[in-house]
Formats: C-alpha cells, structure tokens, sequence
C-alpha cells in the first residue's frame, strides 16, 4: 500500500475514533434508539459508566493515530472497539451497523496498511 494512502487511512480512523469518542461525553451526535434487548443493554452500558471508558479509550487511540505514535497498539484497541461494535449492532440494531462494519474496514487497511509492524501477530 502506498504510503500516502496508509497515511491517509490512518488519519481517517483516528477522526473516526476521536470525533465518536468525544461524542460519548459531548452528545453532539444523536443515535436512533436501538429497540428490543440491545436498547436495555447499552442503556446498562451507559449508566453504569462502561461507555465513558470507551469514550476514553476512543479519544486516545484517536489522538495516537493522527499523531502517528504506538500505531500498532492503538490499532489493536481501537480494532477491539470496533468489533465489539460491529458484532452489538449486527446482532441488535443491524439497520444501524453500518458505522462500526467502516470502523472495522478502516482498522483492518490500517492493518494492512502497517503489515510488517503485525508481521509477529500473524506467524505461527
């Protein structure tokens, strides 16, 4: 992958994660209410703080990112993150996981993007 483009994929992902990350504690985004079982949850998530340390978490990898700095590891969190999103809204809001499948795909290029940084992941 072109280095620029590398570049480029992973500024993308640190916006991502950043601008969502604030959004935790800013609300300047609002989301659809998720119906059913998946709406009790993440109310759960919500009240109980667990959202907050996304956020936090969010807001870092974010800014390790558009800086450049331990990309490995804040593209292994923020991989993390966005699985856990992609598999939550798939099984309870799929209408709406759209957001997360783009997180995913920007982690997995931003992977890619950095493959000889993972090379000691992926051997057996």
């Amino acid at each position: 992958m072109n280095a620029k483009v590398s570049m480029g994929i992973r500024i993308l992902l640190g916006v991502f994660l950043f601008v969502f990350g604030l959004n935790k504690f800013m609300g300047f985004m609002e989301f659809p209410a998720i119906p059913g079982d998946g709406g009790t949850l993440m109310g759960i998530y919500i009240s109980s703080g667990f959202m907050k340390i996304i956020g936090v978490l969010e807001i870092i990898v974010g800014l390790l990112l558009l800086v450049g700095k331990l990309v490995p590891l804040a593209t292994t969190i923020a991989a993390a993150i966005m699985f856990n999103a992609l598999v939550f809204h798939l099984l309870h809001d799929p209408a709406n996981s759209a957001g997360a499948a783009l997180g995913v795909i920007l982690c997995l290029l931003t992977v890619w993007g950095h493959k000889h940084q993972f090379k000691g992941l992926f051997t057996v």
